[in-house]
């Protein structure tokens, strides 16, 4: 069973991403800001991360630049970018940092979002 860490600062999109991934048969992990996030992905050691950018303490930005300098962490983990900020700077920066899907939360369905997920972890 894939283990997906969500790093999501907002109760309510948590329960309902871990409920529709838990469907799937993925195994959740949860971490309500950036700093409890990037512990998760080292102790967890997750398949995939679906990651907000605006979250308290450290934001997204900060756990993708960590990531890829961190020599506890594998640096293949696929990060689906789920977040309230869609200007193309944003995207743009997200996607250099090593995101492999950007998703912005106005504009996604939890179908979509399982899709990318499955879509990733199959690679």
């Amino acid at each position: 069973m894939s283990k997906i860490l969500i790093i999501e600062d907002d109760p309510s999109i948590n329960k309902v991403v871990s409920t529709k991934l838990l469907q799937e048969g993925f195994e959740t992990v949860v971490a309500l800001d950036g700093e409890e996030g990037f512990q998760k992905i080292k102790d967890e050691n997750p398949d995939l991360i679906i990651l907000d950018i605006m979250l308290p303490k450290r934001d997204g930005f900060w756990v993708l630049e960590e990531m890829k300098i961190s020599p506890d962490i594998k640096k293949d983990i696929p990060v689906v970018i789920l977040s309230n900020l869609g200007q193309p700077k944003d995207i743009d920066l997200a996607m250099k940092l090593g995101a492999k899907e950007y998703l912005v939360k106005t504009d996604f369905s939890l179908a979509s979002l399982a899709e990318k997920v499955n879509e990733h972890l199959k690679q």
